[in-house]
């Protein structure tokens, strides 16, 4: 028998979750997300089967409940798929009822175990983690152009960054200049720390990277540039998604959070 779930209270925000699932289109729309934003002609162009106007109204619903983040880049609008509702919807349903068959899986591999070892066989430990997500969204302007600031993200970060692993045994914070390039400290002798890969570079326009920020723990990360008159607007978007703890999803959202650090950036592209 299933153990008792809490008392379950409204929610505005939950409600339209599962209103926005409920719907097969919007889930089918949810999944060409998952490959990467969209605008929302590529999404209507790979569902031929419904008219651009169907996809842009259920686009809307999903829009509405979270489960889809807009974002301007030129002319355009990309749909980011938002995985926090989701999770949150997952932790509050599916977890609480997927726990009592796990536990009662888990009492039968520890019997099935119990077996083994009086046969002289060898049990295996198995440990199961919560993943959770964590997500910051940063927008911030520069009275620089697109090509200053891109230069000091990419190539001057001891300059304004405060935090790294190797403290002062770091002699530069490299970032190699294509798709696949490797984003590292660099201690000198071979040795330093891996940040992750790059998996967009668009001089001066974009970048993208992906790193592991600890065991089962992937950061994505993106920054956009868009020049707006004198000003350069940036926009930052990074979201980790693995087993952490609220101490590790808090240091993520500090440390992910450009606007803190954006009085040393400020001068430094604004400075020169």
């Amino acid at each position: 028998m299933l153990a008792s779930l809490p008392p379950v209270t409204p929610d505005p925000t939950e409600q339209d979750v599962w209103r926005a699932l409920a719907n097969p289109l919007r889930r089918q729309l949810l999944d060409e997300l998952r490959s990467g934003p969209m605008t929302t002609g590529e999404l209507a162009d790979s569902i031929p089967d419904h008219s651009r106007f169907a996809v842009m109204q259920h686009l809307g619903v999903l829009v509405e409940s979270d489960l889809v983040v807009v974002r301007r880049r030129g002319r355009h609008r990309y749909n980011h798929l938002n995985p926090v509702p989701l999770r949150r919807w997952y932790e509050r349903w599916v977890a609480p009822l997927a726990d009592q068959a796990a536990s009662e899986m888990l009492a039968l591999e520890r019997h099935t175990e119990q077996q083994t070892a009086h046969e002289g066989g060898a049990p295996m430990a198995i440990a199961t983690d919560q993943i959770r997500t964590a997500r910051v969204e940063t927008e911030l302007r520069f009275r620089t152009t697109p090509e200053r600031l891109f230069r000091a993200l990419t190539e001057e970060t001891l300059a304004w960054f405060p935090h790294t692993y190797g403290e002062e045994r770091t002699k530069a914070v490299i970032l190699e200049p294509r798709v696949g390039g490797a984003n590292y400290e660099d201690w000198g002798n071979g040795m330093g720390h891996l940040y992750g890969h790059v998996t967009l570079f668009d001089k001066p326009n974009a970048f993208a990277t992906r790193s592991r920020l600890m065991p089962g723990v992937i950061l994505d990360s993106e920054y956009t540039l868009e020049a707006d008159g004198d000003e350069t607007v940036l926009r930052v978007s990074k979201v980790a998604v693995g087993p952490m703890t609220d101490d590790e999803a808090a240091s993520i959202s500090t440390y992910g959070d450009l606007a803190r650090f954006q009085d040393p950036l400020r001068a430094l592209v604004e400075g020169s």
